[in-house]
């Protein structure tokens, strides 16, 4: 029997969400959808493709949503941001349904990463940036790092233990009036990556709520998702001129 497709309440504020930074040119910025992901065309990039931000929703989330996450009012503004800054963005719905789900989730992450150059997506210069539950998809990635992913970037996510290898260069933003069950074992992580000494930045937000980037109007929150373009584009752009 086919599962029914319903939107539980909290769907139409997640489609009405808007992130609180926007950079110029936003609106102007082309969302192309493909089979499996959506492409935020990129403005004032140079000639050829550029390199590319993989956004990873949170989760678990419901399996039968009328409205997956691609179509949520957040990841389409911050998409937008990504573009007009000069970075293509990709955005798609994975299937983190479970905690038994994981193991699919990783899948259809690797599965739209393979999928990038014959939608003339560049897919040798990646970012990979997860929210929330979406931390924990990216364990296999800090454990056995792809070369073409560049740098990662965790926004108040479940994060695991620090992997035995190298770390790539990664940003972890933390909302300090998360949940103890986020926050506890992300400051985990990061203290073991610091006693590793990897190339971590943190940024903290004293005040702020889960999914800020969202949710709180401060210059904080500005300042923290100003300074995460910044950072991905020293690691994905900035090195192309070197």
């Amino acid at each position: 029997m086919a599962i029914a497709r319903e939107d539980p309440p909290w769907i139409p504020m997640a489609v009405q969400a808007r992130g609180q930074y926007q950079v110029p040119g936003m609106d102007e910025v082309t969302i192309r959808e493909e089979d499996l992901f959506d492409y935020y065309e990129p403005l004032h990039a140079a000639a050829g493709p550029a390199p590319v931000v993989m956004m990873i929703h949170g989760g678990p989330i419901p399996g039968n949503l009328l409205t997956g996450p691609t179509k949520w009012g957040n990841f389409r503004s911050l998409g937008r941001v990504i573009a007009a800054s000069g970075l293509g963005a990709v955005m798609f719905n994975h299937r983190f349904f479970s905690s038994n789900a994981v193991g699919n989730a990783v899948q259809d992450i690797r599965e739209v990463m393979a999928a990038l150059p014959a939608h003339g997506v560049m897919a040798e210069r990646l970012c990979l940036w997860a929210f929330s539950g979406g931390g924990v998809l990216l364990t296999p990635f800090l454990r056995e790092t792809p070369a073409a992913v560049r740098c990662v970037v965790a926004y108040y996510c479940a994060l695991d233990a620090v992997p035995a290898g190298a770390i790539p260069p990664m940003l972890i933003a933390r909302a300090g009036l998360d949940s103890a069950a986020l926050n506890d074992p992300m400051d985990e992580f990061v203290g073991q990556a610091l006693r590793k000494n990897a190339p971590i930045e943190v940024l903290n937000h004293p005040t702020g709520q889960h999914a800020f980037d969202c949710r709180d109007d401060h210059p904080r929150t500005r300042y923290i998702l100003r300074r995460t373009i910044e950072f991905i584009q020293n690691y994905v752009v900035d090195d192309l001129k070197k």
